[in-house]
């Protein structure tokens, strides 16, 4: 969402690649991993919140981050697409304590660098992770790959090899439902969309339409499309073009390849039933646990309040609500002109019903389902009764 302030323009929307194969969700390894503990219960989801729209989820010895953003830059060059290069520092720091080399997924439902930005620096340091995204992702990455045809310019770093960038709409080889937005599906795509396992992991995706809205008035920040191979990353914000938008489920498997946990993840909320789950792609599973996007919800009719209808989660934890151009080291504050109580309100009147928790945060049992991630925070998600 863009956001003014003084003459400046603050980007508040929620924002966020190779080719090859893409193993089927079947296809799990077959290796035994620890899911269960020494009296044979199943042990929380635990999720870390990195600030912005970025969390750490890990069930056992599987780690999923969505949308990892640690740079901050003013809104002064963000407005006017000054050079914006990856804060390596605080990508280091913000990483500390992940355990990178379990990290299989990186997740981001569209190309805005306050989610694509930093996610580089994050695959260079966890070496078995693969970026889940669309194809404008999936284009401004083949600038990192070591096949670039047609590139004159020295190659950037670091080098990511076009297999772990994985476009989920592309059109020979989409992933994405389009029941609920026919109209966005491209041509010679399947309507309905497909399980991805991320590779050497237990954790599969689907992608589901959704869609960014404005971020004010009639203002679109970041609107289109990258739609050829870049032989250089964007050097300002306004160079990381959001193309198609898309919203995930993330489902964390056991040692048989039953799902243990499910999660919804969204960066951008949207209108009626566009980045809703249908029920024939929900297959009867619950949803343990919605990430939802609040910047841009006033943008958008009743939400939170239908997303929560559609999923029926257990819990829900939300997030990119803080004015990511405030140094990480001030406390957080939220977006200029974002409502973040009413938002609150709704999600927790909409999740008011008693359900099988408590989830703790930082330790503690929390009285409700819903939480406003505060960056750092560490929440578990308990099993299913």
């Amino acid at each position: 969402m863009l956001r003014p302030i003084g003459w400046v323009v603050v980007i508040a929307g929620c924002s966020s690649a190779g080719g090859g194969d893409v193993p089927d969700a079947r296809a799990v390894d077959a290796t035994p991993v620890m899911v269960v503990d020494a009296q044979g219960i199943t042990p929380p989801l635990e999720v870390r919140s990195l600030g912005v729209q970025g969390f750490a989820l890990q069930f056992g010895d599987e780690v999923v981050l969505t949308a990892p953003m640690f740079t901050r830059q003013s809104t002064f060059a963000v407005t006017l697409g000054l050079p914006l290069p990856a804060d390596t520092a605080a990508i280091t720091a913000g990483l500390a304590g992940i355990p990178l080399a379990q990290v299989h997924a990186v997740v981001s439902g569209h190309a805005h660098y306050d989610h694509l930005l930093d996610v580089p620096a994050v695959l260079a340091a966890a070496p078995n992770a693969h970026v889940f995204t669309n194809r404008s992702g999936q284009h401004v990455f083949a600038a990192l790959a070591p096949d670039r045809p047609g590139c004159t310019n020295p190659q950037p770093t670091p080098v990511i090899t076009r297999d772990r960038v994985i476009a989920m709409d592309a059109e020979i080889s989409s992933h994405v439902d389009y029941t609920n937005c026919p109209a966005q599906r491209p041509a010679g795509a399947p309507m309905q969309g497909s399980w991805v396992t991320a590779p050497g992991g237990r954790v599969r995706v689907m992608a589901v339409c959704s869609e960014h809205p404005d971020q004010i008035g009639p203002i679109h920040f970041g609107e289109g499309s990258i739609d050829q191979e870049q032989c250089e990353l964007p050097a300002g914000a306004n160079g990381w073009l959001e193309g198609a938008t898309v919203a995930f489920l993330i489902d964390f498997l056991d040692a048989s390849g039953e799902t243990a946990y499910r999660v919804f993840y969204q960066d951008a909320p949207a209108n009626g039933s566009i980045g809703e789950v249908p029920a024939a792609v929900l297959g009867g599973i619950s949803v343990d646990l919605a990430l939802l996007c609040v910047g841009n919800y006033d943008a958008v009719e009743n939400q939170p309040t239908a997303i929560l209808a559609n999923l029926t989660p257990r819990f829900a934890v939300s997030g990119h609500w803080e004015d990511f151009f405030r140094p990480r080291s001030e406390p957080p504050q939220p977006l200029p002109l974002l409502d973040v109580e009413t938002f609150v309100s709704r999600a927790e009147t909409a999740l008011a019903t008693p359900t099988d928790g408590p989830l703790t945060i930082d330790g503690v049992a929390a009285p409700g389902r819903h939480v406003l991630a505060q960056p750092g925070m560490k929440v578990s998600i308990p099993p299913r009764r």
